[in-house]
């Protein structure tokens, strides 16, 4: 595969979350490889913040192409790595296990009888036969309950787009992990309201059914200023955080006096996103459901607001909480 082509695979799944098959654990990590490099110059920063603008300039996605092309040419290393996430090795079948017969014989004459189980023989006994008998009924039991196990584990979390595991966060510290820091949102921000986990959803007036738990912070920068809040809440079931994020999406689009909706990349399993007018100043909003997870990102600034900016922010987020139902540790920034 030339050095061209392999940048245009890392390009199609970082625009569309596919590429050859590749899976959300395989999108984020390109995303991660190809921005962690494109960041460090200011012209591949502003390569990004193209690609990511909504509508997406014509010739975005070509610049971020020819640039990361380059950098390959530069940095085998980092040619490797992207091979290795885009096209991973399939390993073989495994071998099929020996196959391992046993038989019970229960035979004999009148005057003798016995059963052989394998390699033991048993006197054909009223005692043996009720042994026997309470074993097969053990072993009956232990089935049924294996078989529960199994299908609780396969049904615990209802299904969701596919794109990823739907695992819910029933921990409070896999919750507090999805939040980021604000080394994780850009240079120069600080945290102005910490970490915040509680359980259930203390703000909800709706019942907010299978609410595990709720997190919150809040970074922001004096210069430019800006500011962002970040809200997490974790569910049991896709189910149910599927209906409070529809209850969310119906609360903001009743509020028709303050917020207007506006046009952001999709993230996630459902998006939306509003504007809000304010003199001076810039505000917006980005909800979205990923999984058992429920996140919404408000960013505000102190002029006029850049929706890149807002879409990266709350791709961070929502990349972040599928990680986190993924099983691995979110790593997701934003590099605005």
């Amino acid at each position: 595969m030339s050095l061209a082509e392999l940048a245009s695979m890392a390009v199609t799944a970082m625009t569309t979350g596919v590429a050859s098959g590749a899976g959300t654990a395989v999108v984020d990590e390109v995303r991660e490889l190809v921005r962690g490099r494109l960041e460090g110059s200011d012209e591949g920063r502003g390569a990004l913040r193209r690609l990511d603008a909504e509508p997406r300039p014509e010739g975005a996605a070509d610049d971020v192409r020819a640039r990361l092309t380059a950098l390959l040419e530069e940095d085998p290393e980092l040619a490797r790595r992207l091979q290795a996430a885009l096209e991973p090795d399939v390993p073989p079948p495994p071998a099929a296990p020996p196959t391992v017969h046993q038989q019970i014989t229960i035979g004999g004459s009148a005057d003798h009888s016995t059963i052989v189980i394998g390699p033991v023989e048993l006197p054909r006994t009223r005692g043996v036969l009720i042994a026997l008998t309470g074993i097969g009924v053990v072993l009956a039991v232990l089935l049924v309950l294996g078989f529960r196990t199994v299908l609780n584990t396969l049904t615990d979390d209802e299904g969701g787009s596919g794109n990823g595991r739907t695992t819910a966060l029933r921990q409070e510290p896999d919750v507090r992990a999805v939040l980021p820091d604000a080394a994780s949102v850009a240079q120069g921000w600080e945290t102005t309201q910490p970490a915040d986990v509680r359980k259930g959803a203390p703000a909800c007036e709706s019942g907010c059914a299978g609410a595990l738990y709720t997190a919150t912070v809040r970074h922001e920068k004096e210069s430019p200023l800006g500011g962002v809040f970040f809200h997490v809440e974790a569910y049991d079931t896709v189910g149910h955080a599927a209906a409070r994020f529809k209850d969310l999406r119906a609360d903001k689009d009743r509020n028709t006096d303050g917020l207007a909706p506006m046009s952001i990349q999709p993230l996630g399993d459902e998006s939306v996103a509003y504007r809000r007018e304010i003199v001076n100043a810039g505000s917006a909003e980005a909800g979205a459901r990923v999984g058992t997870v429920v996140t919404w990102t408000t960013y505000r600034t102190g002029g006029s607001l850049d929706p890149a900016a807002l879409t990266a922010l709350a791709r961070m987020l929502v990349d972040r909480a599928q990680q986190a139902q993924d099983g691995r540790e979110p790593t997701a920034r934003a590099g605005i």
